[in-house]
């Protein structure tokens, strides 16, 4: 009868040890999921902000070309390259 026991007790220590690695192994899946949804959504703000920077940087620069500044003084000022002013 004791060697039942004690083998009963193993058993269910084991399935206790499994039911732990399972749950664990789905916090942790559930957790690593949040985390790279945010950094996702943190990566895609940070990229259509730097868009929308160059964006505004190209239009300010149309605006100057249209004024009659001159390819070196547009790109001075917005950052753009000298190619980029030339060819608006």
């Amino acid at each position: 009868k004791y060697q039942r026991t004690m083998s009963e007790f193993r058993t269910a220590r084991e399935e206790g040890r499994d039911e732990g690695r399972e749950e664990g192994r789905e916090e942790g899946l559930e957790e690593g999921r949040a985390e790279g949804r945010a950094e996702g959504l943190a990566e895609g703000r940070e990229e259509g902000r730097a868009e929308g920077r160059a964006a505004r940087q190209l239009e300010i620069a149309r605006a100057m070309k249209e004024k009659g500044l001159s390819a070196a003084v547009i790109a001075d000022c917005t950052g753009i390259a000298i190619e980029a002013a030339e060819k608006l």
